[in-house]
């Protein structure tokens, strides 16, 4: 810190002494000395204060979109493994069987009230299989995510095989604190 503030004197004197130079004209007035050794002082501060030294710094336009799109693909990867998981777990039960209500704090109320109201069993529930074609059969034991793209707007498609039938579901998600959450979804439509 010390040593800044040497460094921080001696160009506030040279730059002083520059101004007298680039001015032609000695500067005498006390006011007038002060004020320019003021404004030096401050472009000095200003310039080693920030990312020690002028030469080093990072244009901000530059560094926000660097920050913009690496936190926009870092969230594309989270949905993508999200819904990836989703169709896994709780749709196709690829995997191993889920209890859905361990991610209903992903989806919207409304999307839960129209996955309760389409449960048709006893008891209570959520219909996942709006989420898929609505076949009942299909060609085909095994049903599985073929592929997830982005469409921009925080909309990404599911396309998949539903027992060998090709389908596909659309869902509005993004991250909120850290977590996605999915505001729509458009059922999924047979091919």
């Amino acid at each position: 810190m010390p040593e800044q503030r040497i460094r921080l004197l001696f160009v506030c004197q040279v730059e002083e002494e520059a101004a007298e130079r680039l001015c032609r004209v000695p500067v005498k007035n006390d006011v007038m000395k002060r004020i320019i050794f003021s404004v030096f002082i401050l472009y000095a501060y200003v310039g080693f204060s920030s990312c020690d030294g002028l030469l080093q710094k990072t244009p901000f336009k530059k560094s926000m979109e660097e920050t913009t799109e690496s936190v926009s693909v870092n969230e594309q990867n989270q949905v993508n493994a999200f819904l990836q998981e989703l169709y896994d777990k709780y749709v196709f039960w690829s995997d191993r069987v889920g209890n859905f209500e361990d991610v209903v704090e992903h989806f919207s109320p409304e999307i839960l009230t129209k996955l309760r109201k389409a449960y048709e069993y006893d008891g209570s529930g959520y219909a996942v299989w709006l989420f898929r074609t609505g076949a009942q059969d299909g060609p085909e034991d095994k049903s599985k995510v073929t592929s997830i793209s982005t469409e921009g707007d925080d909309w990404y498609t599911v396309f998949f095989s539903d027992m060998g039938l090709k389908g596909s579901c659309r869902f509005h998600a993004k991250l909120v604190d850290g977590k996605v959450f999915v505001s729509e979804f458009e059922n999924g439509s047979m091919k």
